[in-house]
């Protein structure tokens, strides 16, 4: 159970109720016959450790019941203090944890424009690219569909286009980078508790890093870079083809 201010306060207001219940309902306790709202004033007064000394306890029930309040107090006290102090870091925790998440997002929206123009310029190289092409492309389903436009044409033309030597095709492997170093970064800061969202983190980056090992010039790594490629920009795998889920997001927001 989750200890709270509230929680605490709430004990402490029930303890002083009962004692005071007790103090009223027990005879003997004092010397003289008390009302309920002298025992109840002497029981804020005890648990409080405040102790003015107009009332004493004379029996030992009466001594025994006092003693284990004002030994509850204390600690209902340091309690309270306690569950003060981790709500204040809490607070400033999540603080810490939603900037941490709102940076990732944009360092992965800033990531995404930055990949699309590169593989603007390797659909067609040396042509020039609209300025504001590869912002309305981070829609998935605008990408796909500019994409797979007549048979897949421009995305095979990337392929042709993909090379070691290319300097946007190391733009791109350069971003791979970037991209996992800045979920690196944001799993250390924000020290994922979730074992089901460190998993999917985790798988995302060993996705980047296996698709940074791939050796352009190669057909077969060359093929394998294209289809992840397009499993984090077109929301597809081979399971379920298009998913329309972004996986990276999905994992930020569950946390």
């Amino acid at each position: 159970m989750r200890l709270t201010p509230l929680k605490v306060f709430l004990a402490y207001i029930s303890a002083i109720l009962i004692c005071a219940s007790l103090y009223f309902s027990i005879t003997g306790i004092f010397k003289d016959v008390i009302t309920f709202g002298d025992s109840l004033y002497f029981s804020v007064v005890t648990i409080t450790t405040l102790g003015y000394g107009d009332f004493l306890p004379i029996s030992t029930t009466g001594k025994a019941i006092v003693t284990l309040e004002a030994l509850l107090g204390i600690i209902l006290m340091g309690l309270f203090l306690l569950s003060v102090s981790n709500q204040l870091i809490e607070k400033e925790e999540r603080k810490r944890v939603d900037a941490a998440k709102e940076n990732l997002k944009a360092q992965y929206g800033a990531w995404k424009k930055s990949i699309i123009y590169s593989l603007l310029f390797l659909t067609e190289p040396g042509k020039s690219v609209a300025s504001d092409l590869a912002n309305q492309l981070t829609d998935v389903n605008r990408f796909r569909d500019y994409f797979k436009k007549d048979n897949n044409a421009r995305w095979y033309a990337i392929a042709n286009n993909l090379s070691s030597d290319s300097y946007y095709s190391n733009e791109i492997v350069h971003g791979l980078e970037g991209l996992q170093n800045h979920i690196e970064t944001f799993i250390s800061i924000t020290r994922v508790g979730e074992p089901e969202v460190l998993k999917q983190l985790t798988r995302y980056v060993n996705h980047l890093r296996g698709m940074r090992r791939r050796e352009l010039n190669h057909h077969d790594d060359q093929k394998g870079f294209m289809r992840d490629l397009w499993s984090i920009l077109a929301q597809w795998d081979f399971s379920s083809g298009n998913h329309d889920k972004d996986i990276l997001l999905d994992a930020i927001n569950k946390i």
